[in-house]
């Protein structure tokens, strides 16, 4: 991988000794550097991690464009929407300073995994075309003998699908109800399901806090394939986030510590996905993270939209708020 990327350690004490480092030289490397400066920032390299991660959190603001711009509100359910943001405000120079580094930071390039054996191969839900692309990554990975899975698991939340996204859902999911009814439909689609599974659910008045965990039992593969709901830790305040599905999953399925997860996403959240598996994920529970992205050209031709300079500039935004957090925790 010729980008910097945030290493997980076999065990937690590894990745406690080696995730500063890698931190330190995301934060202070040159082409964040040059995107700082190109929208009128500068920052000190004598400062320490945590100065350098607070003062940029601080300066991120400049990028929140989901926060800005009112018309990133998607209709159906009032959130900000990353596929509504756009590049109005950023001028030629910034929007070229910024595609011209954004590789090295990670969030462009990340798509080979490292082993040839995980014990967990996860499936990241997501918005749009999202719930179909990552399945397919793990569905050509495997193909290609490039990896070897203990089991697949499709991670999602109880998230309604917005109007917004109907253009691109409704390709491979028509009727789609919820994030998890996308990622299902999206994994039979690309591996070939019957709709025959097992399937534990819970379904409350309040959606922040019902769940469900599905298991296919006509795969036909030599490993389980299952696809997880979480509930939300914080039902009152908001739907569940990955974490909360992660430790909803690990604790229905009691993963060993040690296990190897890799998990599948879109090549522009790998910095932060990362990031926050780590914290949330890899320490907690003394297994080994890893994130990968889908190839960047299948977003083309398919609605999938969200690789502008704008976007770019909210998910680095995104991987400084998960290195303060883990900053602020350790």
């Amino acid at each position: 991988m010729n980008c910097y990327y945030f290493y997980c350690g076999e065990k937690a004490a590894e990745t406690e000794k080696i995730l500063p480092g890698e931190i330190a030289e995301w934060l202070r490397s040159p082409e964040l550097k040059k995107i700082v400066e190109v929208f009128g920032g500068k920052y000190s390299q004598n400062m320490s991690i945590d100065q350098i991660a607070g003062w940029l959190l601080e300066f991120s603001d400049h990028w929140d464009y989901r926060g800005k711009q009112r018309t990133a509100r998607e209709a159906g359910t009032g959130e900000a929407a990353r596929w509504m943001i756009n590049n109005d405000s950023i001028t030629d120079v910034q929007r070229e300073t910024v595609l011209a580094n954004i590789e090295k930071l990670g969030l462009r390039g990340i798509s080979k995994p490292r082993y040839e054996q995980y014990d967990y191969v996860v499936a990241l839900g997501g918005a749009r075309m999202s719930c179909l692309l990552r399945p397919r990554y793990i569905k050509e990975l495997l193909d290609k003998n490039i990896i070897s899975a203990g089991a697949v698991v499709l991670l999602s939340g109880m998230r309604p699908v917005g109007d917004s996204e109907r253009d691109a859902t409704d390709s491979y999911a028509p009727g789609a109800q919820t994030e998890y009814d996308l990622i299902n439909a999206g994994a039979e689609n690309v591996f070939g399901l019957r709709k025959e599974y097992v399937e534990e659910r819970y379904c409350c008045p309040e959606p922040n806090r019902s769940w469900a965990i599905r298991t296919y039992t006509s795969s036909g593969f030599s490993f389980p394939i299952l696809s997880v709901s979480g509930p939300s830790s914080q039902p009152e305040i908001r739907r569940a986030n990955s974490a909360d599905t992660f430790r909803f999953l690990a604790k229905r399925r009691q993963i060993q510590p040690g296990s190897k997860i890799l998990l599948i996403t879109s090549q522009i959240y790998v910095p932060y996905q990362q990031m926050e598996a780590i914290r949330t994920w890899a320490l907690p529970n003394n297994v080994y993270v890893e994130t990968v992205g889908f190839p960047v050209e299948w977003n083309e031709g398919r609605q999938q939209g969200m690789m502008t300079a704008a976007n770019y500039l909210q998910e680095i935004r995104s991987a400084i708020q998960a290195i303060n957090r883990y900053l602020r925790e350790r």
